[in-house]
């Protein structure tokens, strides 16, 4: 929760500060405000409708509707959705070609505090809605209200949501050591899933940032920390969970069926990692690094693979390669046709990468 005070804090800030942020001190939570002129102008956004409108995103600039991505998900090859966290409204992209898009702001309400991860099932979109405690099930189509999933009792503070291979909706909290499994028709609470308490997970062995993926020594058994501060999940081609974990500095890796800890991974590679997306061409897993503005590749295993998009800022600045510099990137996604989508949480750009570099290193923008 600290973490997300800090950087809200930071963004209103970065914003010339048109946007004012309340903080309860008792339950640290945040809560955007608006000039006059600007309240006017959101709920006027808020009305669903299509609209063609210039996105000036794929170079860095920020577009108001997008304002701290936190989460993006994919419907089809050129239709996704964003989690505008601050501005509680999930907005729904067409993309047209080049910079332009169709947009409508798909869900918000009171109910909506907070919004995070998102998944498709069933003809429904579940949002997962940090500040209460609940998963929405809206319907996919119109956006209308289906059903609220958990309570404090089972989530605090939810992020990450999946589906799973067995049809289950699986939720990771940020202030909980494990998941949360629910069905996802009912919204029934299945239980407990997984659990990093393990003084005995497998760290592979951690190379220098530079060095290739080959030859590494096998994994070895260390003492590993607590999943602290679960931010996304992610299923693997096997079926595995991979869990995300900002405060861990670290990935989680859990058998997919029985939930036991299978290893961890990154450690010392990705400070503050959130994002979290598997590649379906490779099974590779890739990882945003939040603190370091990049996105990191790894084998299911855990093994490093390279940088997959991004670069130090100041270095792209000295460049002059602004479409280089992704800052703080809070979200990872793979389309259809293979192509990675960033989101960088500060800025509200959306920037998407094409998949031409087998190395894995820094791709290419694709406009």
């Amino acid at each position: 929760m600290q973490r997300l005070v800090a950087i809200v804090l930071l963004a209103a800030v970065d914003a010339g500060q048109c946007m004012q942020v309340v903080v309860d001190p008792s339950s640290g939570i945040v809560t955007p405000t608006f000039l006059s002129a600007e309240q006017q102008f959101y709920e006027q956004l808020a009305k669903p409708h299509y609209s063609a409108s210039q996105m000036d995103y794929i170079d860095g600039a920020s577009s108001s509707v997008l304002r701290h991505p936190y989460t993006i998900l994919h419907a089809g090859l050129d239709e996704l959705y964003v989690a505008s966290f601050t501005l509680n409204h999930v907005v729904q992209l067409r993309w047209l070609s080049g910079k332009r898009a169709q947009y409508k702001v798909f869900a918000s309400g009171k109910e909506l505090d907070g919004p995070v991860g998102m998944a498709l099932h069933g003809g429904a979109l579940f949002i997962a809605s940090f500040t209460n405690d609940m998963v929405l099930r809206v319907n996919a189509t119109s956006g209308n209200l289906l059903g609220r999933i958990g309570s404090d009792e089972t989530l605090d503070c939810p992020e990450g949501i999946a589906i799973g291979p067995d049809g289950v909706l699986y939720v990771a909290s940020f202030l909980l050591p494990h998941l949360s499994r629910f069905d996802p028709e009912s919204g029934a609470f299945l239980g407990k899933f997984g659990s990093a308490a393990s003084s005995s997970a497998m760290w592979p062995n951690v190379p220098p940032a530079s060095a290739p993926a080959s030859g590494l020594p096998p994994p070895r058994k260390v003492p590993g920390p607590a999943l602290r501060g679960a931010e996304d999940l992610v299923f693997d081609l096997n079926g595995d969970v991979h869990v995300s974990a900002y405060y861990s500095n670290a990935v989680f890796k859990f058998n997919g069926t029985s939930g036991q800890l299978v290893g961890a991974y990154g450690k010392g590679l990705v400070h503050g990692p959130v994002g979290i997306t598997c590649d379906p061409s490779t099974g590779h897993i890739f990882v945003s690094s939040y603190r370091d503005h990049q996105v990191l590749r790894f084998s299911s295993n855990g093994q490093f693979v390279g940088v997959a998009a991004g670069a130090p800022l100041e270095q792209a600045r000295q460049r002059g390669d602004r479409k280089a510099a992704i800052r703080n990137p809070s979200a990872v996604a793979f389309a259809e046709d293979g192509t990675l989508w960033v989101a960088s949480y500060p800025t509200g750009a959306i920037t998407r990468f094409n998949s031409s570099a087998a190395s894995g290193r820094t791709w290419k923008v694709v406009d």
